[in-house]
Protein backbone atom coordinates (compact mmCIF):
# COMPACT_ATOMS: atom_id res chain seq x y z
CA UNK A 1 0.00 0.00 0.00
CA UNK A 2 1.29 3.39 -0.76
CA UNK A 3 0.98 6.62 1.29
CA UNK A 4 -1.30 8.00 -1.01
CA UNK A 5 -3.64 5.02 0.49
CA UNK A 6 -4.32 5.73 4.17
CA UNK A 7 -5.56 3.11 6.00
CA UNK A 8 -9.07 3.29 7.91
CA UNK A 9 -8.84 3.09 11.68
CA UNK A 10 -10.34 0.30 12.18
CA UNK A 11 -8.94 -1.66 9.13
CA UNK A 12 -5.11 -0.42 10.56
CA UNK A 13 -6.09 -1.82 13.96
CA UNK A 14 -7.14 -5.66 12.55
CA UNK A 15 -3.66 -5.44 10.01
CA UNK A 16 -1.75 -4.92 13.85
CA UNK A 17 -2.23 -8.30 15.18
CA UNK A 18 -1.39 -9.50 11.68
CA UNK A 19 1.62 -8.47 11.68
CA UNK A 20 2.86 -8.93 15.07
CA UNK A 21 2.39 -12.44 14.86
CA UNK A 22 4.70 -12.43 11.82
CA UNK A 23 7.58 -11.19 13.32
CA UNK A 24 7.49 -12.84 15.99
CA UNK A 25 6.41 -16.33 14.37
CA UNK A 26 10.58 -16.99 15.61
CA UNK A 27 10.91 -17.05 19.01
CA UNK A 28 13.54 -14.57 20.38
CA UNK A 29 16.21 -17.70 21.27
CA UNK A 30 15.64 -18.91 17.43
CA UNK A 31 16.38 -15.30 16.58
CA UNK A 32 19.43 -14.93 18.83
CA UNK A 33 20.59 -17.58 17.62
CA UNK A 34 20.58 -17.08 13.96
CA UNK A 35 22.11 -13.39 14.90
CA UNK A 36 24.97 -15.13 16.29
CA UNK A 37 25.65 -17.82 13.63
CA UNK A 38 25.53 -15.25 11.33
CA UNK A 39 27.90 -12.71 12.86
CA UNK A 40 30.00 -15.87 13.51
CA UNK A 41 30.21 -16.41 10.00
CA UNK A 42 30.85 -13.31 8.66
CA UNK A 43 33.96 -12.79 11.08
CA UNK A 44 35.42 -16.33 10.92
CA UNK A 45 34.32 -16.38 6.81
CA UNK A 46 35.96 -12.23 6.65
CA UNK A 47 38.76 -13.51 9.18
CA UNK A 48 40.15 -16.68 7.16
CA UNK A 49 40.09 -14.86 3.30
CA UNK A 50 42.26 -12.22 4.84
CA UNK A 51 44.58 -14.51 6.17
CA UNK A 52 44.63 -17.30 3.93
CA UNK A 53 45.25 -13.78 1.58
CA UNK A 54 47.76 -12.45 3.89
CA UNK A 55 49.72 -15.92 3.41
CA UNK A 56 49.32 -16.23 -0.06
CA UNK A 57 51.20 -12.61 -0.19
CA UNK A 58 53.82 -14.34 2.43
CA UNK A 59 54.19 -17.10 0.28
CA UNK A 60 54.65 -15.46 -3.20
CA UNK A 61 57.01 -12.71 -1.73
CA UNK A 62 59.29 -15.68 -0.16
CA UNK A 63 58.79 -17.21 -3.57
CA UNK A 64 59.86 -14.25 -5.69
CA UNK A 65 62.90 -13.53 -3.45
CA UNK A 66 63.79 -16.94 -3.57
CA UNK A 67 63.82 -16.48 -7.27
CA UNK A 68 65.27 -13.53 -7.28
CA UNK A 69 68.55 -14.67 -5.34
CA UNK A 70 68.73 -18.00 -7.32
CA UNK A 71 69.35 -15.63 -10.22
CA UNK A 72 71.61 -13.20 -8.16
CA UNK A 73 73.98 -16.52 -7.13
CA UNK A 74 73.29 -17.76 -10.69
CA UNK A 75 75.06 -14.05 -12.22
CA UNK A 76 77.74 -14.26 -9.41
CA UNK A 77 78.97 -17.71 -10.35
CA UNK A 78 78.80 -16.94 -13.82
CA UNK A 79 81.01 -13.39 -13.48
CA UNK A 80 83.56 -15.04 -11.86
CA UNK A 81 84.03 -18.12 -14.40
CA UNK A 82 87.37 -17.94 -16.09
CA UNK A 83 87.32 -17.93 -20.34
CA UNK A 84 86.96 -20.51 -21.49
CA UNK A 85 83.37 -20.79 -20.28
CA UNK A 86 82.74 -24.23 -19.55
CA UNK A 87 78.78 -25.16 -20.80
CA UNK A 88 78.48 -27.90 -19.07
CA UNK A 89 79.86 -26.78 -16.10
CA UNK A 90 77.52 -24.13 -15.91
CA UNK A 91 75.00 -26.30 -16.99
CA UNK A 92 75.55 -28.53 -13.79
CA UNK A 93 75.45 -25.34 -11.44
CA UNK A 94 72.37 -24.28 -12.76
CA UNK A 95 70.82 -27.90 -11.87
CA UNK A 96 72.48 -27.85 -8.24
CA UNK A 97 70.70 -24.13 -7.95
CA UNK A 98 67.35 -25.53 -9.50
CA UNK A 99 67.08 -28.32 -6.87
CA UNK A 100 67.33 -26.27 -3.90
CA UNK A 101 63.81 -25.28 -3.83
CA UNK A 102 60.91 -26.89 -5.27
CA UNK A 103 59.09 -24.01 -7.19
CA UNK A 104 62.10 -22.87 -9.69
CA UNK A 105 61.35 -24.53 -12.80
CA UNK A 106 64.39 -23.77 -15.14
CA UNK A 107 67.65 -21.79 -14.59
CA UNK A 108 69.08 -20.46 -17.58
CA UNK A 109 71.97 -18.17 -18.47
CA UNK A 110 71.00 -16.55 -21.89
CA UNK A 111 73.83 -14.48 -23.92
CA UNK A 112 72.59 -11.09 -25.17
CA UNK A 113 75.93 -10.30 -27.29
CA UNK A 114 73.91 -10.84 -30.65
CA UNK A 115 71.13 -9.25 -31.92
CA UNK A 116 68.55 -12.78 -30.88
CA UNK A 117 69.40 -13.93 -27.10
CA UNK A 118 70.55 -17.29 -27.01
CA UNK A 119 70.45 -19.98 -24.44
CA UNK A 120 74.15 -20.27 -23.21
CA UNK A 121 73.21 -23.10 -20.69
CA UNK A 122 69.69 -24.15 -19.45
CA UNK A 123 68.23 -26.32 -16.95
CA UNK A 124 65.67 -27.06 -19.88
CA UNK A 125 65.91 -28.07 -23.16
CA UNK A 126 64.03 -25.04 -24.34
CA UNK A 127 63.04 -21.66 -23.04
CA UNK A 128 60.05 -19.69 -23.53
CA UNK A 129 60.04 -16.45 -25.25
CA UNK A 130 58.97 -14.45 -22.26
CA UNK A 131 62.35 -15.49 -20.49
CA UNK A 132 64.74 -14.51 -23.47
CA UNK A 133 62.70 -11.17 -23.72
CA UNK A 134 62.75 -10.68 -20.02
CA UNK A 135 67.07 -11.19 -20.25
CA UNK A 136 67.50 -8.71 -22.76
CA UNK A 137 65.05 -5.95 -20.67
CA UNK A 138 67.33 -6.67 -17.88
CA UNK A 139 70.55 -6.14 -19.74
CA UNK A 140 68.68 -3.15 -21.44
CA UNK A 141 68.11 -1.61 -18.25
CA UNK A 142 70.82 -2.96 -15.89
CA UNK A 143 68.54 -3.86 -13.46
CA UNK A 144 66.63 -6.87 -12.14
CA UNK A 145 63.60 -7.29 -14.01
CA UNK A 146 60.60 -9.54 -13.42
CA UNK A 147 57.79 -10.49 -16.04
CA UNK A 148 54.77 -12.24 -16.07
CA UNK A 149 54.95 -15.85 -17.41
CA UNK A 150 51.87 -17.93 -18.61
CA UNK A 151 49.25 -18.65 -15.88
CA UNK A 152 50.78 -19.17 -12.75
CA UNK A 153 54.49 -18.72 -13.87
CA UNK A 154 56.61 -15.83 -12.49
CA UNK A 155 60.37 -14.80 -14.66
CA UNK A 156 63.01 -13.13 -12.65
CA UNK A 157 66.20 -12.16 -15.09
CA UNK A 158 69.31 -10.45 -13.09
CA UNK A 159 72.26 -8.78 -15.72
CA UNK A 160 75.51 -10.45 -15.41
CA UNK A 161 78.54 -8.99 -16.67
CA UNK A 162 81.83 -10.29 -17.80
CA UNK A 163 85.33 -8.21 -18.43
CA UNK A 164 83.34 -5.49 -17.45
CA UNK A 165 80.56 -5.83 -20.20
CA UNK A 166 76.87 -6.71 -19.78
CA UNK A 167 77.04 -9.92 -21.70
CA UNK A 168 74.59 -12.88 -20.72
CA UNK A 169 70.92 -12.34 -17.83
CA UNK A 170 70.61 -14.89 -15.47
CA UNK A 171 66.96 -16.17 -15.77
CA UNK A 172 64.77 -18.34 -13.05
CA UNK A 173 61.30 -19.24 -14.15
CA UNK A 174 59.43 -19.74 -10.73
CA UNK A 175 55.92 -21.43 -10.27
CA UNK A 176 53.22 -20.43 -8.21
CA UNK A 177 51.05 -23.45 -8.70
CA UNK A 178 52.20 -23.91 -4.91
CA UNK A 179 50.57 -20.86 -4.24
CA UNK A 180 47.02 -22.02 -6.09
CA UNK A 181 47.43 -25.31 -3.82
CA UNK A 182 47.54 -23.41 -0.96
CA UNK A 183 44.79 -21.26 -1.68
CA UNK A 184 42.39 -24.37 -2.53
CA UNK A 185 43.76 -26.08 0.26
CA UNK A 186 42.79 -22.94 2.60
CA UNK A 187 39.53 -22.83 1.41
CA UNK A 188 38.52 -26.20 2.21
CA UNK A 189 39.79 -25.95 5.28
CA UNK A 190 37.81 -23.05 5.96
CA UNK A 191 34.54 -24.47 4.47
CA UNK A 192 34.98 -26.97 7.15
CA UNK A 193 36.30 -25.89 10.12
CA UNK A 194 33.92 -22.86 10.14
CA UNK A 195 30.74 -24.51 10.42
CA UNK A 196 32.30 -26.21 12.99
CA UNK A 197 33.05 -23.01 14.85
CA UNK A 198 30.09 -21.62 14.48
CA UNK A 199 27.98 -24.69 15.46
CA UNK A 200 30.22 -24.64 19.12
CA UNK A 201 29.72 -20.66 19.46
CA UNK A 202 26.33 -20.61 18.91
CA UNK A 203 25.98 -23.98 21.31
CA UNK A 204 28.01 -22.08 23.96
CA UNK A 205 26.62 -18.48 23.55
CA UNK A 206 23.03 -20.19 23.48
CA UNK A 207 23.91 -22.21 26.87
CA UNK A 208 24.79 -18.54 28.33
CA UNK A 209 22.03 -16.89 26.76
CA UNK A 210 19.74 -19.04 27.94
CA UNK A 211 20.58 -19.07 31.39
CA UNK A 212 20.99 -15.19 31.03
CA UNK A 213 18.38 -14.05 28.96
CA UNK A 214 15.88 -16.73 28.13
CA UNK A 215 15.18 -18.11 31.45
CA UNK A 216 13.96 -15.01 33.19
CA UNK A 217 12.53 -13.87 30.08
CA UNK A 218 10.08 -17.16 30.17
CA UNK A 219 9.30 -16.64 33.29
CA UNK A 220 8.31 -12.85 32.96
CA UNK A 221 5.80 -14.21 29.89
CA UNK A 222 4.76 -17.46 32.55
CA UNK A 223 3.49 -14.41 34.55
CA UNK A 224 2.12 -12.53 32.02
CA UNK A 225 0.35 -15.10 30.90
CA UNK A 226 -1.18 -16.20 33.54
CA UNK A 227 -1.99 -12.43 34.21
CA UNK A 228 -3.45 -12.45 31.12
CA UNK A 229 -6.19 -15.14 32.38
CA UNK A 230 -7.10 -13.06 35.27
CA UNK A 231 -4.73 -14.48 37.53
CA UNK A 232 -3.42 -11.56 39.09
CA UNK A 233 -1.58 -13.45 41.96
CA UNK A 234 1.33 -14.18 39.60
CA UNK A 235 4.78 -13.56 40.14
CA UNK A 236 7.78 -13.39 37.77
CA UNK A 237 11.13 -15.06 39.17
CA UNK A 238 13.85 -12.41 40.03
CA UNK A 239 16.94 -14.79 39.82
CA UNK A 240 19.54 -11.59 39.53
CA UNK A 241 19.66 -8.14 40.42
CA UNK A 242 20.16 -6.88 36.93
CA UNK A 243 18.52 -5.31 33.83
CA UNK A 244 15.74 -7.93 33.91
CA UNK A 245 15.64 -8.82 37.28
CA UNK A 246 14.80 -5.12 37.39
CA UNK A 247 11.94 -5.59 34.77
CA UNK A 248 10.19 -9.01 36.48
CA UNK A 249 10.25 -7.00 39.99
CA UNK A 250 8.63 -3.65 38.31
CA UNK A 251 6.10 -6.45 36.50
CA UNK A 252 5.34 -8.20 39.77
CA UNK A 253 5.01 -4.51 41.82
CA UNK A 254 2.47 -3.83 38.58
CA UNK A 255 0.89 -7.08 39.01
CA UNK A 256 0.47 -6.74 42.99
CA UNK A 257 -1.35 -3.01 42.43
CA UNK A 258 -3.64 -4.69 39.62
CA UNK A 259 -4.51 -7.81 42.20
CA UNK A 260 -5.15 -4.69 45.12
CA UNK A 261 -7.20 -3.18 42.34
CA UNK A 262 -8.85 -5.98 41.53
CA UNK A 263 -9.77 -6.65 44.71
CA UNK A 264 -11.21 -3.38 45.23
CA UNK A 265 -13.27 -3.39 42.20
CA UNK A 266 -14.55 -6.73 43.23
CA UNK A 267 -15.82 -5.61 46.51
CA UNK A 268 -17.40 -2.46 44.60
CA UNK A 269 -19.01 -4.84 42.41
CA UNK A 270 -20.27 -6.91 45.02
CA UNK A 271 -21.61 -4.24 46.84
CA UNK A 272 -23.28 -2.74 43.86
CA UNK A 273 -24.71 -6.31 42.79
CA UNK A 274 -26.43 -5.79 46.41
CA UNK A 275 -27.55 -2.38 45.82
CA UNK A 276 -28.89 -3.59 42.88
CA UNK A 277 -30.41 -6.59 44.22
CA UNK A 278 -32.22 -4.62 46.88
CA UNK A 279 -32.85 -1.97 44.34
CA UNK A 280 -34.48 -4.95 42.03
CA UNK A 281 -36.37 -5.98 45.15
CA UNK A 282 -37.56 -2.91 45.76
CA UNK A 283 -39.04 -2.28 42.18
CA UNK A 284 -40.70 -5.25 42.12
CA UNK A 285 -42.61 -4.87 45.28
CA UNK A 286 -43.13 -1.17 43.62
CA UNK A 287 -44.58 -3.06 40.41
CA UNK A 288 -46.53 -5.51 42.84
CA UNK A 289 -47.83 -2.04 44.62
CA UNK A 290 -48.45 -1.15 41.47
CA UNK A 291 -50.86 -3.89 39.78
CA UNK A 292 -52.56 -4.21 42.69
CA UNK A 293 -53.23 -0.49 43.09
CA UNK A 294 -54.51 -0.58 39.60
CA UNK A 295 -56.82 -3.94 40.20
CA UNK A 296 -57.82 -1.83 43.24
CA UNK A 297 -58.65 1.24 41.03
CA UNK A 298 -60.50 -1.01 38.19
CA UNK A 299 -62.47 -2.69 41.01
CA UNK A 300 -63.08 0.38 42.57
CA UNK A 301 -64.39 2.16 39.39
CA UNK A 302 -66.56 -0.86 38.85
CA UNK A 303 -68.51 -0.56 42.07
CA UNK A 304 -68.41 2.95 41.49
CA UNK A 305 -70.22 2.44 38.41
CA UNK A 306 -72.52 -0.53 40.43
CA UNK A 307 -73.20 1.83 43.27
CA UNK A 308 -74.39 4.55 40.89
CA UNK A 309 -76.61 2.64 39.11
CA UNK A 310 -78.05 1.42 42.44
CA UNK A 311 -78.06 4.84 43.60
CA UNK A 312 -80.07 5.96 40.25
CA UNK A 313 -82.35 3.22 40.19
CA UNK A 314 -83.30 3.69 44.38
CA UNK A 315 -83.73 7.61 43.34
CA UNK A 316 -86.33 6.99 40.45
CA UNK A 317 -87.44 4.20 42.04
CA UNK A 318 -88.49 5.73 45.73
CA UNK A 319 -90.09 8.37 44.48
CA UNK A 320 -92.57 6.31 42.27
CA UNK A 321 -92.98 4.05 45.67
CA UNK A 322 -93.40 7.13 47.85
CA UNK A 323 -95.95 8.43 45.37
CA UNK A 324 -97.59 5.19 45.61
CA UNK A 325 -97.96 4.25 49.12
CA UNK A 326 -99.90 8.11 49.39
CA UNK A 327 -101.91 6.55 47.94
CA UNK A 328 -102.58 4.11 49.30
CA UNK A 329 -102.59 4.96 52.25
CA UNK A 330 -105.87 7.44 51.29
CA UNK A 331 -107.36 4.51 49.96
CA UNK A 332 -107.60 2.60 53.35
CA UNK A 333 -108.99 6.34 55.08
CA UNK A 334 -111.64 5.67 51.86
CA UNK A 335 -112.46 1.84 52.56
CA UNK A 336 -112.24 1.65 56.48
CA UNK A 337 -115.73 0.56 56.35
CA UNK A 338 -115.00 -2.13 54.20
CA UNK A 339 -113.21 -4.70 55.65
CA UNK A 340 -111.99 -6.72 52.60
CA UNK A 341 -110.48 -4.00 50.91
CA UNK A 342 -108.86 -2.86 54.04
CA UNK A 343 -107.17 -5.84 54.14
CA UNK A 344 -105.82 -5.65 50.48
CA UNK A 345 -104.69 -2.54 51.07
CA UNK A 346 -102.92 -3.38 53.60
CA UNK A 347 -100.93 -6.00 51.93
CA UNK A 348 -100.43 -3.77 49.47
CA UNK A 349 -98.90 -1.07 52.04
CA UNK A 350 -96.75 -3.89 53.31
CA UNK A 351 -95.14 -4.63 50.08
CA UNK A 352 -94.25 -1.38 49.35
CA UNK A 353 -92.55 -1.06 52.51
CA UNK A 354 -90.62 -4.63 51.74
CA UNK A 355 -90.00 -2.23 48.65
CA UNK A 356 -88.49 0.94 50.04
CA UNK A 357 -86.44 -1.42 52.54
CA UNK A 358 -84.90 -2.80 49.52
CA UNK A 359 -84.50 0.56 48.16
CA UNK A 360 -82.92 2.48 51.08
CA UNK A 361 -80.74 -1.24 51.29
CA UNK A 362 -79.12 -0.22 47.78
CA UNK A 363 -78.47 3.38 49.04
CA UNK A 364 -77.00 2.80 52.06
CA UNK A 365 -74.28 -0.23 50.36
CA UNK A 366 -73.50 2.64 47.56
CA UNK A 367 -72.52 5.33 49.88
CA UNK A 368 -68.82 4.06 51.11
CA UNK A 369 -68.25 4.68 55.00
CA UNK A 370 -66.19 7.19 56.56
CA UNK A 371 -62.65 6.28 57.78
CA UNK A 372 -60.86 9.06 57.70
CA UNK A 373 -57.66 9.85 59.98
CA UNK A 374 -54.48 12.39 59.93
CA UNK A 375 -52.71 11.89 56.66
CA UNK A 376 -49.06 13.76 55.35
CA UNK A 377 -49.82 14.89 51.91
CA UNK A 378 -45.71 14.72 51.51
CA UNK A 379 -45.23 11.29 51.84
CA UNK A 380 -48.38 10.59 50.15
CA UNK A 381 -47.66 11.97 47.26
CA UNK A 382 -43.80 10.47 47.43
CA UNK A 383 -45.59 7.47 47.23
CA UNK A 384 -47.64 8.42 44.26
CA UNK A 385 -44.93 9.13 41.78
CA UNK A 386 -42.99 6.13 43.20
CA UNK A 387 -45.75 4.26 41.93
CA UNK A 388 -46.07 6.00 38.66
CA UNK A 389 -42.17 6.52 37.82
CA UNK A 390 -42.04 3.22 36.60
CA UNK A 391 -45.04 3.36 33.47
CA UNK A 392 -44.45 6.82 33.25
CA UNK A 393 -40.34 6.10 32.37
CA UNK A 394 -41.59 3.08 30.09
CA UNK A 395 -43.66 5.85 28.60
CA UNK A 396 -41.08 8.50 28.15
CA UNK A 397 -42.31 10.53 29.97
CA UNK A 398 -40.75 12.85 32.68
CA UNK A 399 -42.06 13.37 36.21
CA UNK A 400 -41.48 16.27 37.99
CA UNK A 401 -42.31 16.47 41.66
CA UNK A 402 -42.66 19.71 43.10
CA UNK A 403 -43.83 19.89 47.44
CA UNK A 404 -42.92 22.20 49.75
CA UNK A 405 -41.28 20.47 52.51
CA UNK A 406 -43.78 21.87 55.03
CA UNK A 407 -47.74 20.99 53.92
CA UNK A 408 -50.52 21.00 56.72
CA UNK A 409 -52.12 17.64 57.14
CA UNK A 410 -55.88 16.74 56.62
CA UNK A 411 -58.18 14.18 57.32
CA UNK A 412 -58.92 11.49 54.62
CA UNK A 413 -58.89 7.98 53.44
CA UNK A 414 -55.40 7.70 52.40
CA UNK A 415 -55.81 4.35 50.26
CA UNK A 416 -58.82 6.53 48.61
CA UNK A 417 -57.36 9.82 47.99
CA UNK A 418 -53.96 7.62 46.52
CA UNK A 419 -56.38 6.34 44.27
CA UNK A 420 -57.87 9.36 42.99
CA UNK A 421 -54.39 10.96 42.33
CA UNK A 422 -53.63 7.93 40.59
CA UNK A 423 -56.22 8.27 38.65
CA UNK A 424 -55.64 11.91 37.48
CA UNK A 425 -51.69 10.65 36.97
CA UNK A 426 -53.09 7.44 34.52
CA UNK A 427 -55.42 10.32 32.63
CA UNK A 428 -52.64 12.22 31.81
CA UNK A 429 -50.61 9.40 30.76
CA UNK A 430 -53.33 8.30 28.65
CA UNK A 431 -53.18 12.02 26.99
CA UNK A 432 -49.24 11.96 25.81
CA UNK A 433 -48.87 8.71 23.97
CA UNK A 434 -45.63 10.45 22.60
CA UNK A 435 -44.18 11.16 25.78
CA UNK A 436 -44.32 14.33 27.45
CA UNK A 437 -44.05 15.85 31.19
CA UNK A 438 -46.36 15.37 34.11
CA UNK A 439 -46.13 17.52 37.15
CA UNK A 440 -47.12 17.07 40.53
CA UNK A 441 -47.15 19.78 42.36
CA UNK A 442 -48.38 20.68 45.82
CA UNK A 443 -48.75 24.04 48.86
CA UNK A 444 -50.44 25.13 51.72
CA UNK A 445 -53.45 26.68 50.30
CA UNK A 446 -54.21 29.21 53.59
CA UNK A 447 -55.09 26.33 56.17
CA UNK A 448 -55.77 23.73 53.01
CA UNK A 449 -53.71 22.18 50.88
CA UNK A 450 -53.75 22.42 46.78
CA UNK A 451 -52.47 19.82 44.95
CA UNK A 452 -52.06 20.65 41.08
CA UNK A 453 -51.37 17.85 38.25
CA UNK A 454 -50.41 19.30 35.48
CA UNK A 455 -49.56 17.36 31.71
CA UNK A 456 -48.13 18.26 28.74
CA UNK A 457 -50.55 16.23 26.75
CA UNK A 458 -53.34 17.62 23.51
CA UNK A 459 -55.30 19.05 25.70
CA UNK A 460 -59.26 18.44 26.51
CA UNK A 461 -61.89 19.85 23.81
CA UNK A 462 -63.79 23.29 24.99
CA UNK A 463 -66.82 21.90 24.62
CA UNK A 464 -66.36 18.81 26.62
CA UNK A 465 -64.64 20.72 29.70
CA UNK A 466 -67.36 22.02 31.64
CA UNK A 467 -68.88 18.47 31.63
CA UNK A 468 -65.44 16.57 32.32
CA UNK A 469 -66.37 15.10 35.71
CA UNK A 470 -69.82 13.97 34.44
CA UNK A 471 -70.43 10.56 34.62
CA UNK A 472 -69.33 8.50 30.81
CA UNK A 473 -67.92 11.58 29.20
CA UNK A 474 -64.47 10.62 28.15
CA UNK A 475 -62.21 11.89 25.66
CA UNK A 476 -60.70 8.12 25.31
CA UNK A 477 -61.50 6.41 21.83
CA UNK A 478 -64.20 3.57 22.63
CA UNK A 479 -62.97 0.67 24.60
CA UNK A 480 -60.26 2.63 26.37
CA UNK A 481 -62.21 4.33 29.17
CA UNK A 482 -65.43 4.34 30.96
CA UNK A 483 -66.07 7.79 31.60
CA UNK A 484 -66.28 7.47 35.36
CA UNK A 485 -62.72 7.92 36.33
CA UNK A 486 -63.00 11.74 36.72
CA UNK A 487 -66.44 11.13 38.18
CA UNK A 488 -65.10 8.85 41.18
CA UNK A 489 -61.74 11.42 41.55
CA UNK A 490 -64.97 14.10 41.80
CA UNK A 491 -67.18 12.30 44.62
CA UNK A 492 -63.82 11.26 46.44
CA UNK A 493 -62.68 14.83 47.00
CA UNK A 494 -65.75 15.59 47.68
CA UNK A 495 -66.23 13.40 50.58
CA UNK A 496 -63.00 14.77 51.95
CA UNK A 497 -64.63 18.38 51.43
CA UNK A 498 -62.97 19.45 49.00
CA UNK A 499 -63.06 21.00 45.54
CA UNK A 500 -61.47 19.78 42.43
CA UNK A 501 -61.45 22.11 38.90
CA UNK A 502 -60.25 21.50 35.29
CA UNK A 503 -58.12 23.72 33.36
CA UNK A 504 -56.82 23.05 29.53
CA UNK A 505 -55.77 24.46 26.69
CA UNK A 506 -53.58 22.92 23.41
CA UNK A 507 -50.22 21.12 25.22
CA UNK A 508 -51.40 21.76 28.74
CA UNK A 509 -53.96 20.45 31.49
CA UNK A 510 -54.07 20.82 34.82
CA UNK A 511 -56.10 19.60 37.51
CA UNK A 512 -56.44 21.40 40.76
CA UNK A 513 -57.19 19.87 44.01
CA UNK A 514 -58.07 22.12 46.46
CA UNK A 515 -58.33 20.24 50.39
CA UNK A 516 -59.38 21.53 53.72
CA UNK A 517 -57.21 21.24 56.90
CA UNK A 518 -57.28 18.84 59.83
CA UNK A 519 -60.33 20.07 62.18
CA UNK A 520 -58.14 21.64 65.35
CA UNK A 521 -56.12 20.01 67.78
CA UNK A 522 -55.17 16.63 64.89
CA UNK A 523 -51.98 18.19 63.67
CA UNK A 524 -49.87 16.60 66.65
CA UNK A 525 -51.68 12.99 66.34
CA UNK A 526 -50.57 13.07 62.77
CA UNK A 527 -48.03 10.53 61.46
CA UNK A 528 -48.48 11.07 57.57
CA UNK A 529 -49.24 6.84 57.22
CA UNK A 530 -52.64 4.79 56.80
CA UNK A 531 -52.60 2.43 60.23
CA UNK A 532 -54.34 -0.02 58.06
CA UNK A 533 -51.05 -0.68 56.30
Amino acid sequence: MTPAEPVPTAAAAQLRPSVAKLRTSLSLRTRVALLIALAVSLIVGLEAVIEIRVFERAVERDLLDTARFTALAVADDFELRRDPLDVGAIAATLHDFAITAPAIRTVSVVGVERADPEVLASTSSGERAEALSAARQAVATRQTVVADGPPGIQIIAVPAQRNGRLVAAAVVTMSFGSVAQLRTKGRRVTLWFTPAVILVLVLVIDWFTRRLIHRPIALIHSAMARAGTGDFTARAGIERPDEIGAVAAGLNDMLERLQHANEALQERVDDATAALRVRNQELTESYQRVFALREELGRAQQMAAVGQMAASVAHQVGTPLNLISGYVQMLQEDAAADPRTRRRLDIVQQQIGKVASVVRSMLDHARRPDTRWPVALGTLLAHVADVSRPKLDASKIALRVNVASELPTVEADSQELELALLNLVNNGLDAMPEGGTLTIAACPNGAGVRIEITDTGGGIPPELLPRVFDPWVTTKPAGHGTGLGLTITRDVIARHGGTISAASAPGRTTFTIDLPGPPSGTDEEANGENPDR
